[in-house]
């Protein structure tokens, strides 16, 4: 029998829970497909790539059968392509031995970490296995009035989610403790009003909503320069294959090299911890080491790259 708590969480969750695809279809596959793709963005971000690969690969042996530069064409947009290498590598495992049916058994597949392998398992198989993303952590600290940076809280979210599980209907409370703070307990300007469990939230008691949980401690950056070349030829522009070293390995990249900082950079990105200024040239002749491929044409590049080649072009 539900506490009041779960229970008022459970119903709000059952009658406002967005309408999401994978939710229509909760099997192991597009339950998966759409856990990683939210690895590093937001729903509304995911919706249209979700909807194009499962239209592409509406099955998990038509993605094991795929060959990766499809697999990654697929995944463009989406960033950190080694996501989409691991769930090929891990959809190639499942064709041949079939869907785990343990939180063990999908941590044992390629990019399936505790979370994920606790959202697959509990949403598309029943499996009783609390689960904790930034969401959750965020319920957590308001629920507690903690003010802690947030990362400082995760391990004891992970205790807290345990012992308030819902064992009735697991996939159900899982979904319903991140869609409360996807939707209702959000990072700003939370809807206090319209919160199912607010008799229990002590931060709203406290009227400490902001303050909880604290900012993460994030990790020091690094500035460094870029110097992209784009070597522009009749309608084509000339590419290189990123080696397995190199960031964006497996992509098709413009040619490019590390210099100082620019004073005016054509192009800002981030990757990892490094914060990257870009200034762009455009030439004629392709550099040794690469093809050229018709512009209406491109391989899988990587999205800054992409950005490069569209400066280029508006200046030619």
């Amino acid at each position: 029998m539900p506490t009041e708590f779960q229970a008022a969480l459970l119903d709000w969750y059952r009658a406002e829970a967005r309408d999401l695809p994978w939710r229509l279809n909760p099997d192991p596959y597009p339950v998966w497909i759409s856990e990683i793709m939210l690895q590093q963005t937001t729903v509304a971000a995911i919706l249209p790539a979700w909807e194009r690969w499962m239209r592409r690969f509406p099955t998990v042996d038509s993605l094991a059968e795929a060959p990766e530069q499809a697999v990654l064409e697929m995944w463009q947009g989406l960033g950190y392509y080694r996501r989409a290498r691991l769930l090929h590598a891990a959809a190639k495992a499942v064709a041949e031995s079939g869907f785990p049916d343990s939180v063990e058994g999908w941590q044992r597949l390629p990019g399936i970490g505790r979370y994920t392998s606790a959202a697959i398992a509990s949403i598309s198989q029943g499996i009783l296995a609390p689960l904790v993303d930034g969401n959750v952590v965020r319920v957590f600290a308001r629920l507690h009035a903690r003010p802690e940076p947030a990362n400082r809280l995760e391990p004891e979210a992970w205790d807290w989610t345990a012992s308030v599980m819902e064992s009735g209907d697991p996939g159900a409370w899982n979904q319903a403790l991140m869609e409360l703070g996807a939707t209702v307990c959000t990072p700003a300007n939370p809807r206090c009003l319209f919160c199912p469990v607010q008799a229990w939230c002590q931060a709203l008691r406290q009227g400490v909503q902001a303050e909880c949980p604290g900012p993460k401690e994030k990790p020091a950056f690094v500035t460094i320069g870029h110097e992209i070349a784009v070597p522009l030829e009749d309608g084509r522009v000339a590419l290189r294959p990123a080696g397995p070293d190199e960031w964006w390995n497996g992509l098709w990249v413009l040619p490019w090299t590390q210099v100082e900082p620019p004073e005016r950079p054509d192009l800002r990105f981030t990757v990892t911890r490094h914060r990257i200024s870009a200034r762009i040239t455009v030439g004629s002749d392709a550099p040794d080491g690469t093809q050229l491929h018709p512009l209406e044409a491109l391989p899988p590049m990587p999205a800054p790259h992409l950005r490069a080649l569209r400066i280029a072009l508006s200046r030619s």
